[in-house]
């Protein structure tokens, strides 16, 4: 199997398993927003915004550090990845020692907010020990192994949520599910990780100071990012209420499960792109970017225009007629969501190239705009306010972030296929205007249907292409 095909491959197992646990979390979150109606999910969120500063400061980028370091030296892969885990075990026990302390002191959290700080920094350590464990399958490129962990951790999960509703337990025991859910994901996919490499605990000294070097900058970025993505809702619970936590969180957490989509994609094309850049073979970099670039425009133009116009449908099923304020929120937040996916691919290329140190400048200027931004329109705007700073953010780092990678790898998307998929996009929402009135699962098929029947016909996609991207060969 050509690494096109085996990225393609990866792709299309994780896009069919993340349709599977996308389905599963937006019952989840119907069910949950229903019951814990808007303050308590506002709650909800707030707890575990809360807990993604310290669990991301724990990661300090040795997941994205361990793929790339796997990559380039494949025979080295169970010292690399055993040291690499210890370190990440030690940060966690540390950060997250001081998460629930900190939020105890907090005066504006409830109890509720307080105890599921608590009970919310076990889920957040077994989140960072399987991140751990996933970059040996993104390095071998079989990611379709953690889809079935994926599955039946979200399984679990809404089958916990489901008990607890009818049990009608407090907002607490939901963190516990979580818990629970993570619990399960971790032991399978150490389990079937367990045929690519060996590992157990490495304590080389030497080889950590190699590591913190390489991570601490890649570190720095990504606090840095999580500090711009979160701080929004942390500034929101302050400075406004429970409600308007609930009203901008709820969309928050479709735009959450949405931008998983490019990184699962990219998260294959990270170790290929890496051997290429070690090898000097810069028109393979530049294919791959422009695959990579075609990919995201063919999966982001439709989702922008689609969830755009059925925003309001799409809010009163998943979340209820309590959350109408949301419709609003969702309109703005998927061009954040928009932006996040072309921005995740110059991410990736950056760190392949081995430039995080380049963006700490970037990420910098991006935490003042968006920290300056929420400080302005949160008072006036609140949940507007905040879906305004956050597209505002997210378009300043792409830029700025692009500008470095263009600089340094000299690559450039192309813009044939995007204006075709724009084309294509424009058709299915003229379409999805016209009959906005029908039932919302026909709008979707419909607006599949036409969106890949005129990208098809202006061939945006051929059948090249798709032979390429489905075939396998032994």
């Amino acid at each position: 199997m050509s690494n096109t095909q085996r990225i393609a491959f990866n792709t299309f197992i994780q896009i069919i398993g993340k349709g599977i646990t996308t389905a599963i979390a937006v019952v989840m979150l119907a069910y949950l927003a229903r019951y814990l109606r808007v303050d308590g999910y506002g709650d909800y969120t707030t707890i575990f915004a809360f807990l993604g500063f310290f669990a991301i400061i724990a990661d300090m980028g040795l997941y994205t550090v361990a793929v790339r370091e796997m990559a380039k030296r494949p025979d080295a892969s169970p010292h690399i990845l055993g040291n690499i885990f210890s370190l990440r075990i030690l940060f966690a026990i540390l950060l997250l020692a001081i998460a629930p302390v900190i939020g105890w002191i907090v005066p504006a959290y409830g109890m509720d907010v307080k105890l599921g700080i608590l009970v919310g920094t076990l889920a957040s350590f077994f989140i960072l020990s399987n991140q751990m464990v996933v970059s040996v399958f993104q390095t071998n490129l079989r990611m379709d192994r953690l889809v079935i962990g994926d599955i039946v951790a979200r399984s679990v999960l809404l089958g916990l949520v489901l008990l607890f509703i009818t049990q009608g337990y407090s907002l607490v025991a939901f963190v516990w599910a979580n818990v629970i859910a993570n619990v399960v994901l971790f032991v399978i996919s150490f389990m079937l990780s367990r045929r690519f490499v060996r590992f157990s605990f490495g304590f080389d000294f030497s080889y950590w100071k190699h590591i913190i070097k390489e991570a601490l900058p890649l570190g720095i970025i990504i606090v840095l990012g999580l500090i711009y993505f979160k701080i929004d809702t942390i500034m929101l619970s302050l400075m406004k209420d429970s409600e308007a936590v609930g009203i901008y969180g709820a969309p928050y957490k479709i735009l959450e499960i949405l931008i998983t989509i490019p990184a699962m994609f990219m998260g294959s094309v990270l170790p290929v792109v890496t051997r290429y850049i070690e090898k000097g073979e810069r028109g393979r970099v530049q294919e791959s970017f422009k695959k990579s670039f075609d990919f995201m425009a063919i999966l982001a133009l439709p989702l922008l225009v689609g969830t755009f116009i059925l925003a309001e449908p799409l809010v009163v099923l998943v979340l209820g007629v309590d959350f109408m304020a949301s419709v609003e929120v969702l309109r703005y937040l998927i061009f954040a969501v928009f932006i996040i996916f072309f921005g995740t691919i110059i991410g990736y290329f950056a760190v392949a190239a081995d430039l995080q140190r380049h963006l700490v400048w970037a990420y910098i200027l991006s935490v003042v705009v968006n920290v300056v931004g929420n400080l302005i329109l949160i008072p006036n705007y609140s949940y507007i306010g905040a879906s305004i700073a956050t597209i505002g953010t997210e378009l300043l780092i792409a830029s700025l972030a692009f500008y470095i990678v263009r600089k340094h790898l000299r690559v450039s998307p192309g813009l044939t296929v995007f204006m075709k998929a724009l084309l294509a996009s424009s058709v299915m929402g003229v379409v999805l205007y016209v009959l906005r009135d029908f039932n919302i699962f026909t709008l979707v098929v419909v607006g599949t249907v036409a969106y890949g029947g005129v990208l098809y016909g202006v061939k945006g996609v051929s059948k090249q292409m798709m032979r390429e991207l489905l075939r396998q060969r032994s």
